[in-house]
């Protein structure tokens, strides 16, 4: 449906926005409530076409959503004690920069940004480490499947059929209470035979919980295998700076191949604006999360260096 004012949904809503902002006009003592109307009407005009304007309208009915409108009526209610309204002026702030995609893209595309260039990998690798963490297993038969990281196990595997690499190296093991027996490199190894790898071409280390033991495990391996002239280290873009690091303390020096970007296109123009992508949301949220945590890891990772 082309986006006009014509549009007999969007008159419904501006006609409902409306009738509310009269009704409450009418009422002085909450007319600073009359912006929730005008926000909402602005982030419908602005959502660029039908589908994303039900977007809008069904994030601001999600949990998220609701909080970030309680937030904003409680900024302006009236009646609010000046410190009281800095207070909540600033926390809102904060709850709507860190839930917009476009301070958690700025955050992640810092971090892979560096790793661009090799998303095209143009030389042959005589073997590919990639870290355990891209695997999830079933509910009810408990079977490996890809999870939400897992764009590095697919990653390996085209570059294996392309004649990309050798051999391959899944690692890891689980560390949660819950699932602390489950190796992350058996679940790698059972979904690229799968996917058509021989057993014959992947190595399998399934005592590493971290990256620093993965690489460690990694360069203990590799003596016995003095032909491997070239390796390359698969994970999340966003995490290659960190393993690489731990990976060169170890006198390894692998070709990053990364994958699993979350940051979007690189060139930003190309995206069209929408009022959507100024709303909190979950995954915004968890993006955010991803980009601290590495940030902070990589602080810890230093001090721990300079501590040495």
């Amino acid at each position: 449906m082309p986006w006009g004012i014509e549009n007999t949904w969007k008159i419904g809503v501006m006609t409902v926005v409306l009738g509310a902002t009269v009704t409450m006009g009418c009422f002085k003592k909450y007319r600073s409530l009359l912006i929730l109307p005008v926000i909402v009407i602005l982030l419908l005009l602005g959502s660029g076409n039908l589908l994303l304007a039900r977007k809008i309208v069904a994030c601001l009915l999600l949990p998220i959503g609701l909080l970030w409108l309680m937030g904003l009526v409680a900024l302006v209610w009236p009646g609010l004690g000046k410190r009281t309204r800095i207070f909540v002026g600033v926390a809102w702030m904060a709850y709507s920069l860190a839930g917009t995609s476009e301070v958690s893209d700025w955050l992640l595309r810092s971090l892979e940004k560096p790793y661009h260039q090799y998303e095209v990998i143009d030389q042959k690798l005589d073997a590919l480490v990639v870290l355990g963490g891209g695997s999830v297993r079933t509910p009810h038969y408990e079977l490996p499947a890809v999870g939400s990281h897992g764009d590095r196990l697919v990653r390996a595997a085209r570059l294996y059929h392309g004649g990309k690499v050798g051999t391959l190296i899944a690692t890891g093991k689980s560390v949660l209470d819950t699932d602390s027996e489950r190796s992350l490199a058996s679940d790698t190894s059972t979904i690229w035979q799968e996917l058509g790898i021989p057993t014959k071409d992947i190595v399998v280390l399934s005592e590493p919980t971290n990256t620093a033991e993965e690489m460690a495990a990694v360069a203990a391996l590799r003596s016995d295998y003095p032909d491997w002239k070239s390796i390359g280290l698969c994970t999340s873009a966003f995490h290659l700076k960190r393993s690489l690091k731990e990976a060169r303390k170890q006198g390894l020096d692998p070709i990053p191949v990364p994958s699993d970007f979350r940051s979007g296109p690189i060139d930003r123009n190309s995206v069209k604006f929408s009022t959507y992508r100024l709303l909190p949301q979950g995954a915004s949220f968890r993006n955010l999360h991803i980009a601290l945590w590495e940030y902070l890891g990589g602080l810890l990772q230093e001090a721990s260096d300079r501590g040495r």
